[in-house]
């Protein structure tokens, strides 16, 4: 049996209750990102060793916790870029949406728009 070494060096620090991790490229952008959505709402992406807010929906998150201070299932748990993201920009979430007990979904087009380099917070 052939021994290998590894060992883990954290790339970021201080996000709380990640819950997925995905790499896609930004529209507009030449190399890949890693991205990280938080149960509570947030999206990050790290670019070039750099950590940066893609979205932040906790307004429309159901408040998460529970009175006995155990394990909450809801919040936002799924984030999935479409095929053709670079050239498209859609991508889907899964969230439990504020004032239901469920998940839900967008009726319409999320503002900002993640074609427009303008409307997004890639600074």
């Amino acid at each position: 049996m052939r021994k290998i070494k590894v060992s883990l060096q954290p790339i970021v620090k201080n996000i709380d209750l990640p819950t997925v991790l995905k790499t896609t490229i930004i529209p507009g952008d030449s190399s890949e990102s890693l991205f990280i959505a938080t149960q509570v709402g947030r999206i990050f992406y790290i670019s070039k060793g750099a950590i940066n807010t893609f979205l932040d929906i906790r307004p429309r998150i159901i408040e998460l916790g529970t009175s006995n201070g155990g394990y909450d299932e809801r919040g936002l748990l799924g984030l999935a870029f479409h095929p053709s993201f670079y050239y498209n920009g859609l991508f889907y979430l899964h969230y439990s949406v504020a004032g239901t007990q469920g998940p839900g979904a967008l009726s319409k087009p999320f503002d900002p728009n993640p074609c427009d380099p303008e409307t997004l917070n890639l600074k």
